[in-house]
């Protein structure tokens, strides 16, 4: 634990950043980055200048110029030191008539700053980089570093973001994804698999006497239901894991469009299938099931084709890593709460970084409500609470 002196140092060099702190967030949300409608080239050149000006070596790591990486420190392939990662990119905007605030406009009403991607994660790009400022003014070398990936929103498996940034030797001691809350400590996150599920079936007048006695016509409409409440069959033997609380496997159809036009039987359906793996869970598993089921049901002029779009492993870290105890124990006597320690639902890059041997928490950062959904914002009033958590949690790890 720091000394008493140390720590009044720290709060004077977080007193001294705050406005700046927060002005830079307000500075990233008002640059759109929305996956698959804006290059991450823009924002990344924000940080990357924001870098600069607070004399922090930085560099830019990338696949596309277009989607660059950033990365910020000294030791970029030296297993030392604690990794805090974030990603440039944001979720769509989604129907702005049910924004109360607009999207990137970075509007601060009630000590919420609202915009898109505040708290997912440009909140924690931020906090990031003002860790890494204030470490650097105390004296300390190589104990931390920071990476903004670009394409995270895609699914986390994108090959331009943390994928490339690890093939090119990115490592550390540990790593916190700069995920938002602070009432769990996240040690791992569930797997993912989306498949596309294509119905075809066989067009008919609606009115004619051959649709009528079942001589023409197939309803892919009426196909896919019977798919979709077979579903429900499908079980795993492990339905729980030890880590993860509340949660278990589950499968949504998120997306489908069938039928072409009026008075037509509907020869085709479109679905999208979401469904979430704890990390004991074999997604491979699943994935043979619907092939089987699509097979088991494509006849009498039905054809179901389905076909893999992601598939993203589980993972999880033992509760007793040394970064994990380090966030526990500044909860307790920084923050004065109790946080629990489990698994997050939603998947981020977390499981790159520990595959390649960096135990990483995968979400300990900014309150705010909002991710991927409306009126997203961050509470101004954590970002320097989480500051004083992330400098201290570097020095701790590092010494």
């Amino acid at each position: 634990m720091l000394s008493s002196r140390a720590s009044k140092t720290i709060q004077k060099k977080i007193d001294l950043y705050e406005d700046d702190l927060v002005n830079f967030c307000k500075e990233l949300v008002r640059i759109p980055s929305v996956n698959g409608l804006d290059k991450e080239k823009h924002v990344a050149a924000l940080v990357f200048k924001k870098a600069q000006r607070l004399r922090l070596p930085v560099q830019i790591v990338a696949l596309d110029k277009e989607r660059p990486n950033v990365f910020i420190g000294t030791n970029y392939s030296q297993k030392r030191g604690l990794l805090f990662a974030a990603h440039l990119d944001t979720a769509p905007v989604g129907d702005r008539r049910l924004w109360k605030h607009k999207p990137f406009a970075a509007e601060v009403e009630d000590g919420k700053l609202f915009g898109r991607g505040a708290i997912d994660c440009k909140g924690g790009i931020a906090l990031s980089i003002y860790a890494l400022k204030i470490i650097s003014d105390l004296g300390y070398n190589d104990i931390a570093k920071f990476v903004a990936s670009s394409d995270e929103e895609v699914g986390a498996d994108s090959p331009l973001g943390s994928k490339f940034l690890l093939e090119k030797g990115l490592n550390a001691e540990a790593a916190i994804y700069t995920y938002p809350g602070l009432d769990a400590i996240k040690i791992g996150h569930r797997g993912l698999v989306k498949m596309s599920i294509e119905v075809l079936g066989e067009a008919a007048h609606v009115g004619s006497k051959s649709w009528q006695l079942g001589k023409k016509g197939k309803s892919a409409i009426t196909a896919t239901v019977d798919f979709l409440q077979s579903l429900d069959k499908f079980h795993f033997e492990t339905e729980y894991h030890k880590d993860f609380p509340g949660y278990c496997f589950i499968q949504t159809p998120i997306y489908i469009k069938g039928g072409s036009a009026v008075g037509i039987v509907p020869d085709s359906v479109k679905l999208i299938i979401d469904a979430r793996f704890l990390p004991n869970q074999d997604r491979d598993v699943y994935i043979k099931w619907i092939k089987k089921l699509a097979k088991k049901k494509s006849k009498d002029k039905i054809l179901i084709k389905p076909k893999l779009i992601r598939s993203v492993q589980g993972s999880v870290i033992s509760r007793n890593e040394k970064i994990v105890k380090i966030l526990q124990s500044l909860s307790k006597n920084v923050l004065k709460t109790q946080p629990v320690i489990e698994g997050s639902g939603p998947i981020n890059e977390a499981y790159l970084f520990n595959k390649v041997g960096i135990p990483t928490v995968c979400g300990f950062g900014v309150e705010g409500e909002g991710a991927h959904s409306s009126d997203e914002y961050l509470k101004i009033d954590s970002l320097v609470k989480i500051l004083e958590v992330y400098v201290k949690a570097a020095i701790e790890l590092g010494s």
